[in-house]
């Protein structure tokens, strides 16, 4: 059994009245034998050595990733942070940290840190939350395979680190107050875990029902799709894909054997005409084209919350959808963490929100198994 706590504050240079204002909106004598605690906030907190402070106070690890906004029981915000803690007396929360990933070495990097942190938690993990940095030379879903291949498979949930204004300098991964824009922090729960996933990225409405067949690609690289060089099969579709409009079009990619499609940005178009996805697109799985507005993002908000009010026993639900939703609710920006919190403190469920630069979860196949996977546009949740 996981119980979860929740605070926030805005105050950013007076670590005493932030700390004191945590312990107001906290009972720590509540907490159970073990504890691990998750940061969301802007990057302000990491420059003014307000993570660092808070992180020193507490005993027990904790990671922390910048987002663009974040929401919990005492409000929501693009400028505040907020602390969450899980606490347990049956789970174990043991957190780590790499620095200085990049294109060449992360494989090696995530091998080294999932070992070194498993043998801090004296074993195998039965869940992972793992926030990852936002690489210009690496799209996200090779560090969710290789944290994947590291850990044997082990679900895997979390994101990368996101921000206002999509700039690298702006996102960073902590652990422990410890700050690398280039790093990963993985935090284990080693023992009866039981994670409910819900994903939702688009209304079935918005998504065309004409899909086609990759018949080449190269990891992240689209190529051809039905045999067609793949900016002619969409300039067929009547889809213009452009260096203006690349990120306003999802693409659904239905891998082989998966029950539900993983929704994908299109990152950009290359000079041999291929473009680049942000996330894997295998030879042989059928793709569909999505639409996507501040109507159909309040409309999947709705259609997850649905979903995850359909699971019960809540310990913890914590929800980080993708960024570039919070992006396209221009002018009401606020409005799916508004939605959200008012959801769920209606329900009395405890939760945390926060934006997505990439989400990392699992999706579950016709079989019922589950496979790691990286994500655009989702609204991504896991109930613990």
């Amino acid at each position: 059994m996981i119980t979860m706590y929740t605070a926030r504050t805005s105050e950013v240079d007076i670590f005493e009245d932030a700390i004191a204002q945590i312990k107001e909106q906290i009972d720590f004598s509540l907490l159970k034998k073990h504890s691990g605690g998750i940061i969301l906030c802007c990057m302000d907190f990491f420059e003014s050595g307000m993570v660092k402070a808070i992180c020193d106070a507490l005993p027990f690890d904790v990671i922390c990733m910048t987002s663009m906004a974040n929401a919990c029981k005492g409000g929501h915000g693009f400028y505040d942070l907020s602390l969450t803690i899980l606490t347990s007396d049956e789970v174990r929360f043991t957190a780590g940290m790499v620095k200085g990933i990049n294109s060449g070495n992360l494989e090696e990097k995530i091998q080294t840190l999932y070992d070194a942190t498993k043998e801090r938690a004296s074993g195998e993990p039965s869940f992972i939350i793992s926030f990852m940095p936002f690489l210009n030379d690496a799209a996200g879903y090779r560090m969710v395979a290789a944290a994947d291949k590291a850990s044997g498979g082990v679900p895997l949930w979390g994101a990368l680190a996101s921000s206002i204004n999509f700039a690298v300098e702006t996102v960073g991964v902590s652990c422990n107050g410890e700050m690398d824009t280039y790093g990963i922090a993985m935090m284990f729960l080693n023992g009866p875990v039981n994670p409910r996933f819900v994903l939702t990225s688009l209304p079935e409405y918005n998504i065309s029902n004409t899909r086609g067949i990759i018949t080449k690609s190269d990891g992240a690289m689209l190529m051809e799709i039905n045999g067609t060089p793949v900016l002619e099969y969409f300039d067929y579709m009547g889809i213009e894909i452009s260096v203006e409009n690349v990120r306003a079009t999802p693409l659904m990619v239905y891998h082989r054997g998966s029950a539900d499609p993983v929704a994908l940005a299109f990152y950009t178009v290359q000079e041999n005409n291929s473009i680049l996805m942000g996330g894997e697109v295998p030879v042989g799985a059928s793709v569909a084209v999505g639409g996507i507005d501040s109507n159909t993002i309040i409309e999947s908000c709705k259609q997850g919350l649905d979903a995850l009010l359909e699971h019960g026993d809540y310990g913890a639900v914590l929800i980080l959808p993708c960024v570039t939703r919070g992006v396209m609710l221009v002018p009401d920006q606020e409005g799916e963490a508004k939605l959200i919190r008012n959801t769920l403190n209606e329900k009395g469920i405890p939760f945390v929100m926060g934006y997505a630069g990439g989400e990392i979860s699992p999706i579950t196949d016709t079989e019922g198994k589950l496979s790691n996977r990286f994500h655009n546009y989702t609204f991504c949740a896991v109930i613990l």
